[in-house]
């Protein structure tokens, strides 16, 4: 089985809209597993607002309780710690740098999402700001975006300052409605996705997970499906 590395995911327990035990993170853990992923990155959502107000070391500390945790349970899985950013006025007014953790706490390359139902001009002074002080920015599930339905030319005009895209397993495989599946399977058949990553937050999501990584090998292959679940994730993992 070729190795996977899993890039999005919310398997911290109780931290923040992921797993609500470490028995929920130790079952999705294994299920990835068994779907060759040996290493995760878990990624909490963090930012200065809402679900979002979490820390970078409220995130480490948490992190290592778990990474313990699982040292005793003789989890045999390599995890390094990120983040998922969450773009908005406030994080630009604070200028922050801490606020917008990155891949491993030190890499340059940083996760992000929004949900505006459009492109406000302060979510691409974000862009910008990040940009500026050297984040080499990869936006979270873009297929789920309301603005890319309505909006076509925006994924071209953020490919074009050098973002990054992460596709989500969960539309592949039947998890949002319809319009959002097809525009996933749009989006990965045009080749626009640096990588693809489960977004699980808890054991319920597995088995859309699952099936939208064998969805992915249907339209791609699995050689395609590789280098979006481990060759490229591999740069960002050697770089945290």
């Amino acid at each position: 089985m070729l190795e996977r590395i899993d890039v999005h995911n919310h398997l911290l327990p109780n931290l923040d809209d992921g797993c609500s035990s470490t028995a929920d993170a130790f079952e999705c853990i294994a299920a990835l597993k068994a779907a060759g992923y040996q290493r995760l990155f878990v990624t909490p959502h963090t930012g200065p607002t809402d679900i979002c107000s979490i820390r970078p070391e409220e995130s480490q500390h948490h992190f290592d309780l778990f990474v313990e945790s699982a040292r005793k349970a003789d989890i045999d899985v390599k995890f390094k710690l990120g983040g998922e950013v969450r773009l908005s006025p406030e994080l630009l007014k604070m200028r922050d740098l801490s606020l917008a953790v990155t891949y491993g706490l030190k890499s340059p390359y940083c996760l992000v999402d929004i949900w505006e139902p459009d492109w406000p001009q302060w979510a691409q002074d974000n862009i910008n700001w990040l940009l500026a002080n050297g984040r080499k920015i990869i936006l979270a599930h873009p297929e789920r975006m309301p603005v890319m339905q309505k909006d076509p030319g925006l994924m071209d005009r953020l490919a074009g300052q050098g973002i990054l895209f992460q596709g989500n397993l969960g539309p592949l495989g039947g998890s949002e409605p319809e319009p959002v599946r097809m525009l996933a399977e749009k989006f990965l058949r045009e080749g626009r996705y640096f990588m693809l990553g489960t977004d699980c937050h808890r054991p319920a999501h597995l088995p859309a997970r699952l099936a939208g990584l064998r969805r992915a090998e249907e339209i791609l292959g699995p050689s395609a499906v590789h280098r979006l679940t481990f060759d490229n994730p591999l740069t960002i993992w050697n770089a945290a």
